[in-house]
Order: structure tokens, then sequence, then C-alpha cells
């Protein structure tokens, strides 16, 4: 135990209950030496010695209990959005999963650079990695709202004290340790507007404390309603004519003319397309569901689907969890520590009914096992081949098909619409002792993490090859009133229906961690500080698909997914030295080597420093390399063909195409590697005020990357030499791309965090004001072919072709900032909070016009009153004056929303909620 500075007091106190960077902490006004407690020192994240409390070098912010609750937010992931650092690009939000396969997690991004380079950690130490994922992302649903204590965000590179993915910073989620009795919270929202998206969560937490053992359990329970496209005006339609049209594949267009047990013949058109639609001529497409476009592949109006109303704008979730710590004192100096976390979310994604086409079968083995022709065949002895194909083909001057057997596409309808049902269960347990030696303190520890996925369909999903079968031998109509079959073909294609699990998945994670921190003898008035420590880790993951998904047989699923059964060990060893160099300079080095017994041996290393110029003016700095490890997913997933993500192919003017794709991974990566630095001035110049500025810059080398559908054809078109045996073209028509995981490229990322606190007393109450916001300089990424992506504050470039990592879903701001503003008096309390962001480029309209989406100001507010003893009530309203999404339509993504970026918009829209809790 030591004696509290004066200074890290005083600007302690001043940032309790606000989210504020733990640096600033090294500058106040002097107060009497009587007025400072003796407390204990502890450990700050970035950092493994531990020291006063918010006395460290590195930015650090911090989100409290009461800053939660201030914001409304109703999931974790929600949360973490209000943090400017954080960036909708490379995360994976809950609507992401509408149309995609993302199993129901839910990832955060620093910087922009990626969940996979964002370490999260819960009470310091790390979680199991999701299953069913890229192997190294973390489902922050997982972590129960109702149990943060707080949320320490370090946003400074740290691989030299945490290892790998720590290259863009950390995020340690600290749970409730101490509490005394019993706390009943439950809350409850709903937009304003009508449809879903209704939220309700109730928790209690329990302790138990005396002189020996102390114990705190909390249990929540979360629920969320689902929320479609036709709930929301902006998204009812995927056509919004300039900025967008709806080009998903519609029913009954006709591709060409096809050989039974050859193929297609020549001039086949493998697009949607294709030599258009007979129900397109009188404008009679909404028959059958579709809508009428005009300018297909041959020039012939055709049917498309309009998938808007169909689409999720949000799932249905559910989350039950549990967590618990225990600490039991053996004597004054040691004692035992242990901590429980389990959770289990349930992510039921629905979305529009699958498509079917010839080119969707060039991947299904299974055609060619059974002897099945590729392809929804309508045969010249079909009735409706003559009625309605003859007469169609003869006015177009498509003569040459007539008297051929046609390949058709089609939306399934017959099977409802798609529905996924994702169901994640996370749990870790650990244990451990602690306590002090005469030489320094000690802490060992054991965990079990492991994390487990088993998704699910129930409806929307059939057998390619049975559905094909069943087709080809019968006399089916693909102009059929209201877009089903009817009868006993009806009843024949209930078989080829496909329902029940079709993956499950583990990922497991055991370690052993050691750690001996102290200070070392003073000489010359100095006493460093130190940390010795060593951690072993195995990691395994385990995929085990049903033989229909391997098959890749399964419409609607993206093609084969072969099992993965691989495992590794990390062995680590780590130090740090903190030196006060001088009265007012503190100087802290720390170093990590990690040997991963496949991909090699690296270290890494870290210097900072703090030095307080004066008593209103501290300067900080720091300079470290980093590294993220491939995982084991990168490594060992299969190479397979599946069906791309949604791209827009320049060349032909085609939007919304998705066709063949090969990816996978690649066992010969290696470790990307990374160089960070970062300089901040802490500026008190009175008790009630302080501003903190922090220029950081972002190095990375060999960047582990999957080129986007959008990047490869985008980039094949433009002739960039580096993406030329990528795309396989058929008369000019792209029928497959390879997308494989690689070494390839470098970014170069920087910035500067603002934040600023104000907080006084005055006759009325008390005010405070907060602000923080990040302002993005530079995000270049280079690409494999060595072209340089501007990704600040655009989706594409100037000709419009996206930039590289579009597929990740977000946009770099160039600047965001959450400034609130608090004031309280006795029982009231109420914040008001302006979440702002300023504009970017989308992508460009059907007209070949730059679409930008303007700047946006959204505010919440929030009134708590705690009038009667141990009773809280609030009511709080997010986005108080219903702003609507700006009209600029779907940007260069892979999301299959419409009308709004769901990366930037919440579509729940106005957002009232209440909240009541009780402690016994």
């Amino acid at each position: 135990m030591m004696m509290e500075t004066a200074i890290s007091r005083a600007v302690r106190l001043m940032f309790s209950g606000s989210a504020a960077l733990i640096g600033a902490s090294l500058l106040a006004q002097p107060v009497f030496a009587q007025d400072t407690p003796v407390i204990q020192r502890v450990e700050i994240t970035g950092s493994s010695i531990k020291r006063v409390d918010a006395e460290t070098s590195l930015p650090v912010q911090v989100v409290t209990k009461a800053d939660i609750a201030k914001t409304g937010a109703s999931s974790t992931e929600e949360l973490l959005q209000s943090i400017s650092a954080f960036s909708s690009a490379g995360g994976v939000s809950n609507a992401t999963g509408a149309g995609t396969s993302t199993g129901g997690l839910s990832s955060i991004s620093l910087r922009g650079l990626g969940s996979t380079r964002t370490l999260v950690l819960v009470n310091g130490r790390r979680l199991a990695a999701f299953a069913g994922s890229d192997g190294s992302s973390v489902n922050v649903n997982a972590i129960p709202l109702a149990a943060i204590e707080r949320v320490e965000v370090l946003k400074d590179g740290a691989s030299g004290v945490y290892g790998s993915d720590a290259v863009a910073g950390v995020v340690n989620f600290i749970l409730s340790k101490r509490v005394e009795g019993i706390e009943v919270t439950g809350t409850y929202g709903s937009p304003s507007e009508s449809g879903g998206g209704q939220n309700g969560r109730a928790s209690i937490t329990g302790g138990f404390n005396n002189d020996k053992l102390s114990i705190v359990a909390s249990g929540s329970y979360e629920k969320e309603k689902a929320l479609f496209g036709r709930d929301r005006s902006y998204a009812a339609s995927a056509t919004r004519l300039p900025y967008y049209n709806s080009t998903a594949t519609g029913l009954g267009n006709i591709q060409g003319s096809f050989t039974p047990g050859v193929g297609p013949d020549a001039g086949f058109s493998s697009g949607g397309s294709g030599y258009g639609n007979p129900l397109a001529i009188g404008d009679k497409c909404s028959t059958i569901k579709m809508a009428t476009l005009q300018g297909g592949a041959k020039g012939s109006p055709y049917c498309a689907y309009d998938s808007g109303p169909d689409v999720g704008l949000t799932p249905d979730r559910e989350l039950y969890n549990f967590t618990s710590n225990l600490s039991y004192k053996l004597n004054e100096n040691h004692e035992l520590f242990a901590d429980l976390l389990y959770s289990q979310s349930k992510v039921t994604q629905t979305y529009q009914a699958s498509p079917a086409r010839a080119s969707f079968f060039e991947t299904d083995g299974q055609f060619a096992a059974q002897g099945v022709d590729a392809a929804l065949l309508l045969f010249p002895s079909n009735p409706v081949y003559q009625s309605i194909a003859v007469p169609y083909l003869t006015s177009q001057g498509y003569t040459s098909l007539i008297g051929k057997p046609l390949s058709i596409t089609s939306r399934v309808f017959d099977f409802g619409p798609r529905q996924n049902v994702d169901t994640a269960k996370q749990a870790r347990i650990v244990v451990g002792a602690k306590g002090s030696l005469s030489f320094g303190d000690y802490e060992v520890g054991l965990s079990h993490n492991e994390s487990k996925l088993e998704s699910a369909v129930t409806s929307g999903y059939f057998s390619q090859v049975a559905y094909a079968k069943i087709i080809n031998n019968s006399n089916w109509n693909p102009w059929a009133a209201g877009g089903v079959q009817t009868g006993a073909l009806a009843d024949q294609l209930k078989g080829s229906a496909f329902s029940g699990t079709f993956l499950n998945a583990k990922s497991t994670s055991d370690a052993f961690d050691a750690k001996l921190t102290g200070d070392f003898f003073n000489v010359a008035g100095i006493t460093p500080q130190y940390a010795l420590g060593l951690q072993s880790r195995k990691e395994k993951y385990i995929t085990n698909p049903s033989a229909a998904y391997e098959s890749g047989d399964i419409s609607g699923l993206g093609g084969s997914v072969v099992p993965i059964d691989r495992s590794r060990t990390v062995n680590s060893v780590f130090g740090e030295l903190n030196v006060p160099v001088l009265k007012n300079l503190d100087v802290n080095l720390s170093a990590r080597d990690d040997k991963y017994n496949d991909v090699g041996n690296t270290a890494n290393w870290k210097g900072n420093f703090m030095w307080r110029a004066t008593k209103e003016i501290a300067l900080r700095g720091s300079y470290g390399t980093g590294f993220r490890a491939p995982s084991l997913v990168d490594l060992w997933t299969p190479q397979t063909l599946g069906t791309s993500e949604q791209f827009n192919d320049p060349a032909t003017h085609q939007n919304g195409l998705q066709v063949n794709a090969l990816s996978g991974g690649n066992p010969n990566l290696k470790p990307e590697k990374s160089k960070q630095y970062s300089v901040g001035l802490v500026w008190q110049p009175v008790a009630s005020t302080s501003i903190v500025v922090d220029f950081f810059n972002i190095n990375i080398r060999d960047i582990l990357a999957t080129p986007s559908a959008q990047e490869i054809v985008s980039r094949f078109r433009a002739g960039d030499s580096a993406y030329a045996g990528l795309v396989t073209l058929r008369d000019n028509d792209i029928v497959s791309i390879r997308s494989t995981l690689a070494n390839t490229g470098n970014a170069n990322v920087q910035g500067i965090d603002l934040s600023a606190n104000w907080k006084d007393n005055f006759s009325f109450g008390k005010l405070s004001v907060d602000l923080n916001g990040t302002y993005m300089d530079d995000f270049n990424q280079t690409s494999p072919g060595g072209d340089i992506s501007h990704k600040v504050g655009t989706i594409v470039d100037y000709a419009g072709n996206p930039v590289i990592g579009a597929q990740n879903g977000g946009v770099i701001l160039r600047w965001k900032h959450n400034l609130a503003g608090t004031w309280s008096n006795g029982p009231w309390a109420t914040t008001l909070i302006q979440r702002f962001r300023t504009g970017y480029e989308v992508g460009h309209d059907l007209n070949d016009n730059r679409v930008f989406i303007g700047a946006e100001a959204i505010y919440d507010a929030n009134v708590t009153w705690k009038g009667i003893k141990n009773l809280t009530l609030a009511l709080g309203v997010k986005n108080l004056f219903d702003k609507q999404p700006q009209p600029i339509g779907t940007a260069v993504t892979n999301q299959f929303q419409a009308g709004y970026d769901i990366n930037q918009y919440d579509p729940r829209g106005r957002f009232v909620y209440v909240t009541a809790g009780y402690k016994f």
C-alpha cells in the first residue's frame, strides 16, 4: 500500500463518474497532506505494473457503470458504438447477419482496423474466439451489460504486454467484484414508430462480504424483437431511383437454351436477367412478386426481386447469462480467487427467399453425382412453353431458342422466407491465487474458455439437386400467379425442403499465467518498478458441418463448408520496467516474446513516458511494435467453391450480382507486423477543467486480408494485373471469382483523439460536460497490385470503385464525437447526449453521379430520479428528434438492407425506454 499523491487524487476525483482518459490524472492543484488517504495500488489496462489509480502515461478511456446507464444502451454492442475511437469499419453488428452467415456474432473495431486487431479482455484475461467466425473475433454481446462495472479502452497498440491481436488497442471489461445486498433492475424500450425493435432486459445482482470471503453473482436476461424492411418507409423497397434498383435474382427470367446431359448452349447468359421475362413486356412482374426492370443482359426487360420488404433490419435476439466473482483471504498476504462467466444467446435472422439458377448449381457436385441437369429447365413439351415462352421469344427476336429446353431463373417462394437460428454459448472459468511476498506481489491463474455455436435453419432452404430434379420432371409454370407452384407439384416439392442443424462449431482456449510485480531497491532516490510473467495457452478450433452443408447442396447457405479440427500452443514470456527518472518524469519499457508452434516466434516491445512539465501541463508518448498471428481458421479453412457476396460489374453495368467464388484459408500465412507511436498533451488550466489531445499513428505490414468480390471485379475490369487471374468470364459475363486469404499490402492509420471534461457546483445543482472525439487524418491501405486506397470519409474512390476493405461494412469517418451534458440536483439527474459524425461518400448513383451522406447529429436524453431510498427510476429517449436516414441507397458492402447504411443508422429510429432498479 502507498499514499496517493495529491496530483493523482485531485484528478481522480475530478474524473470520477465520467468517461475520461485515465492519463489525464497527473495534473491538479495541490492539497494538504492530511487530506490524502491511504489507497491500494491497482493494475491499469495496458500495463502489468500496479500503480496509483489513474496514474498512467497511456491513453485509456474509462466508461463507468453510471456512464453506461446514461447511454440507454440495450446491448454491449450498442454501448461500444458510443465510443468515438470505435469504427463501424471492420466490426460486425447484429444487423449484418441479414443475408449473410455471422452466426450471431457482434464484434468491435478500434481505429477501423477490424475486430481481429482489437483485443477483448474480461477482468484482464482473454475470452475464447467466437466459434463459427474468423477464429479471432470475440462476441461482445456474450458479455452481459448488467454485470459490467466499467469498461477500460486502451487506444494504443499493446502487443508488448498482451501479445497477438492488440495491434489497434485493447478493450477490457471489468465485471462487478464487490456488491452489498441484492439489486434488481428492469428495462423496457420501444421505437415510437410501429413495427418491431422492442427490447427488454432484467437483471439481479447480489453480493456477500465479510473479512475473508467476498462473493458477487449476477444473472440477466435480454430480449429484442425483429424489425423488417416493410416496417420502415425508407427500407420498404430495394429500388429508389436514381440511387439504386433491386437486381436480385428474379423468377421466370430466361437464361438461354440448355442441352440436357451436356450443359448450356452458345449464347447462354449466366447472370440473372438473361434474355428477359415474358411478364416484363406487359409490366406484369408484380403478379409473381417481382418488379419490372429494363435493359437486361441481352437487352430485353426482365423481372427482378425487390427484397426490401422481406429483409430483416434487426434480428430477433435473446440472451441469458450468469457471472460470478469470488475471493477468499487465506491471511493478510494471500488470497484465492475465481470468476465464472456463462452466456447463451439465440439470434434469429429472417430474410428473403432463396434464389436458384444454373450458375448457382455449378459448384454443387450432387448434380453430377446424381445425373441431374444443373439448371431449372422448361421443356418444349410443357404447355406454358408453347403458350407463354414461344410468343415472347418470337416478339423479342430470339427465335433461335424456340424448340430448345430453356434454363429459367427462380426466386423460390415455395418454402417461405429463409430463417436462421444461431445459438451461441460462451463459458469461462478462472481460478487462481494472488498475494504479497517479501520481494513483491504475485498472481497465478488457470483458465478454461470455450465458445460453442449451433446454427440451424427452420424455413426457406432446400436441396438444390432435389428441387431441380422435381422441377425438371414436371410441367412447372415459372410464371404462375403468386410465384409459387400449386397442386400435386407443390406437394412433391415439399420433399426437397431442408431444415434443422447444419453446423456445430467449438472454440476453446486453456491458459496458465503467472506474474510477479514489485519495486527494485532505491538507487539515488529512484525506485524502479518491475513486472515479470509467463503464459502458456492452448487453442483449439473445431467445426462439424452436416453432410448436406458439406456437400454444398443447400440453396442459400453459401456453398460447401469443409470441417476443421486444428489446435496449437502459444508460450510467452514478458517483462516490464517503470522508472521514475525524475520527480516529474516516468519512463516505462515492456517486452514480450511469443512462440507459436505453427507460425513461429515473434518478439515485440513498447516504450512510453509521462513528463509533468508544470502543474497544469503534462506530455506523454509511446512507441512500440505489434503483431497479429493468423488464426486457426485463417490457416486451415479448406478452399471451397461457394456463392460470392453481392457486387456490381462496371463493364456490363449489372448490379447486385452473385457468382461462384473460391474462398478459404492459407497454411502459408505469416503474422502481420505493426509499428505504432503516439504523442499526447494533458492540460488542466483549472481544477474543474481538463483537456487531453493524443496523436496516434499505426503502420501495418503483411496484412491478412481476403479481397471482396467488388474489389476483385473492379480491379480486374480496370486492368490491374494483380487481379488478372482472379476472375473467370463467359461471353464477357463474370461466372466465378477467386477470393482467398493472403498476406497482402500495408496500411497506415493516423489521427487525433480529443477528450475534454468540465464540472462545477452551482446553487441550482451540479453541471458537467464531457466530450470524446476522434479525428482520422489518414487511413491508407495498399492493394495487392500496389494501388493505394484513401479510405477516410469514403467507401469508394473517385471513379466509384470500392476502397479496399469495403466488404467490412463500414466507413472510416473523418470526425466522430460524443458530447454529454449532465445536470444533477438532489434526487434528480438529467443528461443530454449529442452523437455527431461527419459526412462521407457512398458511391455513384445509376446516372454515375457521386453520392454523399451529409454530416449528422443525433440526440439522446435521459432523466433519473432517486427520491425514494434504494429506488432508481429512469426515463430515456434515443434519437430524440426521430432523425431519419438520408436517401442515399445501399453503400458498397455486403449488406442486404436497402435505403440506409446499417453501420451508421439505427433503424429503430426514436427509441423510448424506462428503467427501474431497487436495492435490498
